[in-house]
């Protein structure tokens, strides 16, 4: 039997199909759910999100505003695209040859359509999502109150309202000239393609004669309108133009000088008008074909722009140049007045400070206070110690040692504080459990106190170790911190299995998250976060039930600036212990770079410190405070968003007691305060008293470089507690001699008040690079240090200290001895104190005062009455010596534990 086994290549997949449509079908619409599910899911998770913290109005503000303004976009793009395709679509049908059938025409309508709808709609959401703002700040900017020096226009005209008209005016030339593009294109290709099917191609002439009747013909009244419209929003451009030299870099000084003002903006005035007559001449000459008039509007334009140039160099080589200061004098105090006002220089005290050399014992007994409190502990120095005796173990580490002031024990003090961190990349194994369901968050805070150090000369801890061994009154309950600068990675709270809290010994102690953020995991938002998360695990580990809660945006900074990305934070938030609980603070800036005739620092000529944010470390809870309520740009901000800032009453006391002046502001003043210091534009003009910040070097073998602004705990006069506050020191240009020192005050009243102390022009003071190398020139010093520098250490500066003592300044230097090495520890093991006179170099503060003033700093010691008890005293030294050798050993667990047990004996003792 003969079996045919050829296959059958006239298969049909039409017969798979036939009567199963209605599967088919549902299998489509599954497919485009699952589609939309996948698309949508960032979507859902982000409006999940900022309802969780309470801020939903302010993301839907945002996204309300990007749909409310791609609309009226592209309506305006589409209607108007489709009105002048259909006018030039119906001449093209009427002449085309051949012509097209009414189905061929009603098919190619339906895919230009559509085209133009794709297209105009892509364009209508890059535009709208990029400048969704300007429409809302046209609409809600407040006056600034305060007008520029030449048109006399608030300046909330520059900053609120000229973007948008300079967008529009933009965005419609754009669509004009790309009209004007595509009209010429297309009656060309429609020209030559009816006239190539009918003439003989020898005929050059003819054919450039058919091509230009045929280019008039169609696109006459096409280009009329498209032209006399281009020419009118020109003229429109040409008068914003003449208010843009308000932001001229060119010449003397930053803004309008002379010949802007007298030549640059009356010729941009008579530009706009002569364009806008030139729109209807155009209209005219296209309509009567008179291409004469639209040659002749164009020259004149033209010819304007060119007088514009040369009127230009003109008046500048013959009138300004030969007499430039008297003639650019006005406007050179219109720069400096509003550069200073931009960046709230204005107001600077100034205090003529002798800077003497005579410091008197006297003197330094009647502002003990202050000598006291210097800070001898240098912040790079204090955070590479504290990496080393406080990590405690591997997975833990500190991002950054913040600078604060804190009553302890009824003294004020200026302190450091760094919170001990869960650093990720070190976690091991590194498994998905162990990232983001045990090691979910920091344990506790160090402080220490910067102005003192104990007799090995390392920071004198007053809270450390964990559990957390603290000698202060400040109480912290929570010592936990789920929020921070180091974590970036969701955590999932209230799994199945405990989180870790902290090491006790050799073993862990465990902890279950009580607060209430935090995003339910039903089994629909596991697959929701499985899927934006793109980590299936959410969805099928067994640790996670319904109780399980997702926390993301751990990360302080992101978590802030996704909430309002429209302000600018400082680099640096800081931590606060407040109320029994651990917060972070951070400082929001609102800037522009349209504030009239003010000069531009990295891309800004325009800083206000108007927002103050706290984030709780446990709760992740964000609040913003308007802490400057005459900030035009922040007050604008609270209209859109609906009081998105709180009053800063409102933020609690214990809160706004550590409130501090954010160091990037103070940075970009004192570098504006360089060149505008001055206030006399003939001296401003010669350049002749130009501040640079003075630079330091950490070794005798490092370059100067620029450091960030000093703190200082000092007392001006006015109050009787010590007030914290930045400073800045600075130095003639290219010189070393200081001239002058700018602090700025941050406590109640006086919170932002810069004070300047100028010295005498005619006196040498010391920079601190200056006062680096007369250090290092000392014989007694430079021997002290090389006996130091040797044995496989290597000695290294700390922050030095200028402090005014009365009319005198003190210079303190820490110096370090660092082994060589990485996990070095580094050691205070001396102290250079100066009047700028003379220098000594002891190994205690208290020692290197008495000895450059002739007097005993050192207070009497105050022991137990009566013999102390021997046998305690000797458990007391067991303990001590066992503690070291843990602490050299890395057993970090076993030397807090030693610790502990040692104050126990030490308060024993004492009692």
């Amino acid at each position: 039997m003969k079996i045919d086994i050829k296959p059958n290549f006239n298969f049909r997949f039409k017969n798979v199909f036939k009567g199963k449509k209605n599967i088919y079908l549902v299998l489509g619409f599954l497919l485009l759910f699952l589609i939309l599910l996948f698309n949508s899911t960032h979507l859902i998770a982000t409006l999940q999100w900022f309802g969780e913290v309470g801020y939903t109005r302010t993301y839907l503000t945002r996204a309300f505003s990007v749909a409310g303004l791609t609309i009226p976009i592209f309506l305006v793009f589409y209607f108007v695209s489709i009105f002048y395709y259909k006018s030039i679509a119906k001449k093209y049908d009427q002449v085309s040859y051949p012509q097209k059938t009414p189905e061929q025409i009603k098919i190619r309508n339906r895919f230009v359509y559509i085209a133009i709808a794709v297209f105009f709609g892509i364009v209508s959401y890059g535009l709208a999502k990029d400048n969704w703002y300007l429409i809302l700040q046209f609409i809600n900017g407040v006056d600034f109150n305060a007008v520029d020096p030449v048109f006399g226009k608030d300046i909330s005209f520059y900053v609120f309202r000229m973007p948008l008209y300079q967008f529009l005016v933009s965005m419609a030339l754009s669509v004009v000239v790309l009209l004007i593009l595509l009209t010429v294109i297309i009656y060309l290709i429609i020209a030559a393609k009816s006239s190539f099917n009918r003439m003989n191609f020898r005929n050059l002439r003819g054919i450039l004669h058919v091509l230009k009747n045929g280019f008039i013909q169609f696109a006459g009244k096409a280009l009329a309108m498209l032209i006399s419209l281009y020419m009118l929003l020109l003229a429109v451009s040409y008068y914003l133009d003449s208010f843009l030299v308000m932001f001229n870099e060119s010449g003397v000084v930053y803004g309008p000088g002379y010949t802007d003002v007298n030549v640059n903006v009356p010729i941009l005035r008579i530009m706009a008008v002569i364009s806008a007559v030139s729109a209807l001449v155009v209209a005219y000459a296209v309509q009567k074909r008179k291409i004469n008039l639209i040659g002749y509007s164009i020259l004149l334009i033209f010819g304007l722009s060119l007088l514009r140039v040369v009127a230009y160099v003109g008046v500048e080589g013959l009138i300004v140049n030969p007499n430039q200061l008297e003639r650019e004098r006005p406007y050179i105090l219109n720069n400096i007045n509003m550069t200073r006002q931009a960046f709230g220089i204005q107001d600077v005290e100034i205090r003529q400070f002798e800077a003497n050399q005579n410091i008197t014992p006297q003197e330094v007994t009647e502002n003990r206070n202050v000598v006291d409190s210097i800070k001898v502990n240098s912040y790079r120095h204090t955070l590479d110690f504290i990496k080393q005796a406080q990590v405690i173990r591997s997975y833990y580490d500190f991002n950054d040692v913040d600078v604060d002031r804190y009553m302890i024990n009824g003294e004020k003090k200026q302190v450091f504080l760094a919170p001990r961190e869960i650093d990720r990349s070190v976690i091991s194994p590194a498994t998905w459990q162990n990232i983001h369901l045990f090691y979910t968050h920091g344990y506790g805070v160090v402080l220490s106190d910067s102005s003192t150090v104990t007799s090995q000369g390392q920071p004198d801890f007053l809270m450390k170790d964990i559990p957390t061994t603290n000698l202060t009154d400040i109480s912290v309950e929570n010592p936990r911190i789920y929020f921070g600068e180091m974590v970036s990675d969701y955590i999932i709270t209230g799994a199945r299995t405990d989180e870790f809290d902290h090491p006790r010994g050799g073993e862990n102690e465990t902890y279950r998250y009580t607060g209430s953020v935090g995003i339910k995991l039903s089994f629909l938002n596991r697959v929701l976060y499985a899927i934006e998360e793109k980590e299936p695990k959410i969805l099928i580990s067994s640790l996670i039930d319904s109780n399980s809660k997702i926390i993301r945006k751990r990360n302080i900074v992101d978590r802030v600036r996704t909430i309002a990305p429209f302000l600018h934070y400082d680099e640096d938030p800081y931590i606060v212990l407040a109320d029994n609980q651990v917060y972070w603070m951070m400082d929001g800036y609102t800037t522009t770079d349209r504030y009239p005739n003010a000069r531009t620092y990295g891309g800004i000529n325009y800083i206000r410190n108007s927002v103050k944010v706290t984030i709780n470390a446990y709760t992740g809870e964000v609040n913003f405070y308007l802490a400057d309520e005459n900030d035009p740009i922040a007050i604008t901000y609270n209209k859109i968003f609906g009081d998105l800032f709180k009053n800063l009453d409102e933020m609690p006391e214990v809160l706004r007691d550590h409130i501090k002046y954010p160091e990037d502001l103070f940075a970009i003043q004192t570098t504006v305060l360089e060149e505008y210091h001055v206030t006399d534009p003939g001296i401003f003009y010669n350049g002749e008293d130009i501040w640079q910040k003075s630079a330091v070097t950490s070794s005798n073998s490092q370059e100067k470089v620029q450091q960030d602004p000093y703190s200082l705990f000092t007392s001006f006069g006015d109050e009787d507690d010590l007030e914290l506050v930045f400073t800045e020191y600075y130095t003639v240009k290219g010189k070393e001699n200081m001239v002058a020192i700018v602090n700025v005050r941050m406590e109640k009243d006086h919170y932002g008040q810069l004070v300047e102390y100028k010295f005498p022009p005619q006196k040498t003071v010391s920079s601190p690079y200056l006062f680096r190398n007369k250090l290092n020139q000392d014989p007694e010093i430079s021997k002290e240090l090389s006996l130091l520098d040797s044995g496989g250490s290597k000695v290294e500066f700390g922050d030095m200290v200028i402090t005014p003592i009365e009319d005198s300044l003190l210079y303190v230097v820490p110096v370090y001895l660092v082994a060589e090495g990485e996990n070095s520890i580094p050691e205070v093991k001396r102290f250079v104190v100066s009047n700028d006179n003379q220098i000594v170099i002891s190994d205690t503060f208290n020692n290197a005062i008495g000895k450059l003033f002739s007097m005993n700093l050192e207070e009497p010691s105050e022991g137990p009455e009566g013999p102390v008890d021997e046998t305690l005293a000797r458990k007391a030294n067991d303990l001590f010596a066992e503690a070291l050798t843990a602490q050299r050993a890395g057993n970090w667990a076993e030397y807090g534990r030693l610790m502990e047990e040692l104050q126990k004996v030490l308060e024993e003792m004492l009692n």
